[in-house]
């Protein structure tokens, strides 16, 4: 089925030319003090408001603008020279329409032409500034930006499966399950204690997952994968949501299909009685990803969401690849957005990201020889967006045991641990084939964590051993050849949003099948998977507990010991795996079973 939320918009085009713009408006949330504090009333058990969700009309009376205030922002608009596309019925955003010339002069921009990695498209060398008829009104314009994209967070395996000898199978042409790189849902329902709840006869009956997403993907590949693995299924489960014109619109990227593909497989494997409603904005401007959740959150039908791309956090502050100002108000417009979703009710799950404490690495990597077409930076300790959000589950990643032969070097791993690939070089080194597996071809592939040099520490991680500050001495520095120029400096010491919250296995190497375009895929992994695992097991504690779970984080800190199951090996590079809370693996690793004990108790004692 499909579905429409949003205008259409078509592909960005060179500023010199005059082609209309498309771009969203955001407007703030009110009294969000307010709202924040009864969010986390809404998870704190004792509470009169505890579970007491609200709708989106009951939203925006409380924390919106009305009818009456947008027409207002509608109607300055419109003396500005910009066309209105379209109101989000969450009353947060408005797309917009406008020429190059006239929203260069109304936010005092000055947009430019670059291309970068094969991508063209558009910055702004300077900061927006909010015109005076504007202030107060809305938080920014968003989609000046086609150059700073989110990607997608999934992982192919260090080497194709047929170099991997024993103990292992080679790539199959059908899903098999049951071994490394090829683990299924059931799988993971066993390492994580799930078989318990879907062994009652729960299966998601009832409710809606979402996914938001920023490619397409095809249908029947979800289908084919969950007939394969023995699943009766509605035919009828998946609702497309075209968002800023969805799948009609440039993609401008070609790496994400596959995101998509896993997230609905995954998620609709482990809950095969929801229904996913799959939201697909297009990867053209910095506005689009927002725009899903805004989607999301403005129908209010999705009872649990995922996400499985990111962007680090540090790209807000500061576009090294373009060398152009970030814009760090959309921190706060993804923020407003999950605080909706927290209001209504509605869990999210992001991927934290797998380049480990290092998360700008996988878009400028630290090691090579530098030029200007494919510049090389420092590492400096860094965390994904949007899992680095306060009101999101932030999923981290965690190796599986297995034991085989990569090439020439024996590898290992004798109990579930943080996931980083440094197993990997140190193995080959141990082995005296470090010529075969250098860090520098490993480094820093990992399950993303860290300390948010942007969000403080939210009030659920207060009191929690093993919380973190920002490291000292943090910048992030470029070389194009010339030698490092200092981009950013990062704030030191800062009491900072924590991450992951919990993880699951993500290392490709102890990865899992898909399908994509009809064929299997094997040994793929990533935190990627983690996100809409959670997601999917969340659509099970929603039908058992008979209502939604709202913001999940809170309880993996209030019940951690009683609800998850600790990892004290391993690390992300950064951080090592210690008891307890660690940025390496969050809490622990999930324990299904365990976590919706966990919630009843904490629903009888409201």
């Amino acid at each position: 089925m499909m579905a429409t939320a949003g205008g259409v918009r078509s592909a960005r085009a060179d500023p010199s030319i005059g082609v209309p713009l498309a771009l969203t408006v955001y407007l703030p949330i009110k009294n969000l003090a307010a709202a924040e504090a009864a969010a986390r009333a809404m998870q704190t058990p004792g509470s009169s408001t505890y579970h007491q969700f609200l709708s989106v009309k009951q939203f925006i009376a409380a924390y919106a603008d009305s009818d009456a205030q947008i027409a207002k922002v509608e109607a300055t608009l419109e003396n500005l020279g910009f066309t209105i596309q379209y109101v989000y019925a969450n009353h947060l955003a408005i797309e917009v329409g406008s020429s190059v010339n006239n929203v260069e002069s109304t936010f005092n921009v000055k947009l430019k032409q670059f291309t970068v990695d094969g991508r063209t498209g558009t910055a702004s060398l300077t900061a927006q500034q909010i015109p005076a008829a504007l202030a107060g009104l809305i938080r920014g314009i968003g989609g000046l930006n086609t150059m700073a994209y989110p990607k997608p967070r999934h992982v192919a395996a260090l080497a194709a499966a047929g170099a991997r000898k024993a103990a292992v199978a080679a790539t199959s042409a059908s899903l098999t399950g049951g071994t490394p790189g090829n683990y299924l849902p059931a799988d993971f329902e066993k390492f994580y204690d799930v078989t318990p709840i879907s062994s009652r006869g729960i299966t998601g009956r009832g409710t809606t997952i979402g996914i938001v997403t920023l490619n397409t993907f095809t249908a029947a590949d979800a289908y084919s994968f969950w007939q394969q693995i023995g699943l009766n299924v509605s035919q009828s489960r998946i609702t497309k949501v075209n968002v800023d014109g969805g799948e009609t619109a440039s993609t401008n990227n070609t790496d994400g299909e596959g995101e998509t593909d896993l997230d609905v497989e995954e998620s609709g494997g482990i809950a095969p009685g929801a229904s996913e409603r799959v939201y697909i904005a297009p990867n053209i401007s910095n506005a689009n990803f927002i725009d899903g959740f805004e989607a999301a959150a403005s129908e209010n039908i999705a009872d649990t969401v995922s996400s499985s791309w990111g962007q680090p956090e540090l790209g807000f502050f500061y576009d090294a690849a373009t060398k152009t100002p970030g814009e760090t108000y959309q921190l706060q417009v993804f923020h407003e957005a999950f605080l909706e979703m927290a209001l209504q009710g509605q869990s999210v799950f992001i991927a934290a990201g797998d380049s480990g404490s290092y998360d700008t690495v996988r878009d400028c990597p630290a090691y090579g020889t530098p030029t200007a077409t494919a510049p090389t930076c420092n590492a400096p300790y860094a965390v994904d967006h949007p899992a680095s959000d306060p009101l999101v589950t932030a999923a981290g990643g965690t190796t599986l045991p297995f034991s085989y032969s990569l090439g020439d070097v024996v590898l290992t791993v004798a109990q579930e641990q943080a996931w980083s690939w440094d197993y990997i070089s140190s193995e080959a080194a141990a082995q005296g084939k470090a010529s075969e597996f250098p860090v520098s071809s490993v480094f820093s592939t990992g399950g993303g964590g860290g300390v948010s040099s942007y969000w403080g520490e939210p009030w659920y991680q207060l009191a929690t051993p093993g919380i973190t500050r920002t490291k000292p001495g943090q910048t992030y520095t470029q070389n194009s050849g010339s030698g490092s120029v200092l981009q950013v400096t990062l704030p030191a010491n800062f009491a900072g949003r924590n991450s992951p919250d919990i993880s699951t296995n993500a290392d490709p190497e102890s990865g899992y099948q898909y399908i994509q375009d009809g064929a299997v895929s094997n040994f793929y992994g990533g935190t990627s998977f983690v996100a809409p695992q959670l997601n999917g097991v969340n659509a099970l504690f929603v039908q058992a507990l008979g209502g939604r779970t709202g913001e999940l984080s809170p309880v993996l800190y209030q019940l951690s010991d009683l609800t998850t199951n600790d990892v004290t090996a391993g690390d992300n590079w950064g951080y090592n795996a210690i008891t307890g809370f660690d940025n390496a693996s969050g809490v622990g690793k999930l324990d299904a079973a365990k976590l919706l004990a966990g919630l009843t108790l904490l629903k009888a004692l409201k």
